[in-house]
């Protein structure tokens, strides 16, 4: 009796799939100063906190004209209309980098965590 040999077919099935590239992880960073990220580099804007603003009344007392909210996927406006160039990013802007330009924003003091653990 002999043996059948093994054909080419069944190595190419019993080889592995080459695996797909992971998505590169992002970590949540609340600018405290101004940021230009790089040409081509990963950052997603997560949004601002509007500040409320305040007027004095004439009768004197401090009324609230705008209540403080939350703007989603957009970054924080320029402090001065016109100032800045495209692609810039104001302090206050809430942001997704890479964790290694994370660490380098936050060693540097550019940024704070954002994330659960630092609240």
């Amino acid at each position: 009796m002999s043996k059948a040999p093994k054909t080419t077919e069944a190595k190419l099935e019993a080889a592995p799939a080459p695996a797909a590239p992971q998505p590169e992880k992002l970590f949540p960073v609340v600018l405290r100063k101004n940021y230009m990220p790089l040409q081509g580099a990963n950052v997603e804007i997560i949004g601002y906190l509007k500040p409320k603003i305040e007027r004095k009344n004439s009768a004197g007392q401090i009324v609230v004209v705008e209540k403080e909210e939350w703007i989603s996927g957009e970054p924080c406006p320029a402090p001065i209309p016109g100032t800045g160039y495209h692609g810039k990013l104001w302090a206050g802007t809430h942001i997704r980098v890479p964790v290694d330009e994370a660490k380098r924003l936050i060693a540097a003091k550019a940024a704070e965590r954002a994330d659960d653990i630092a609240a």
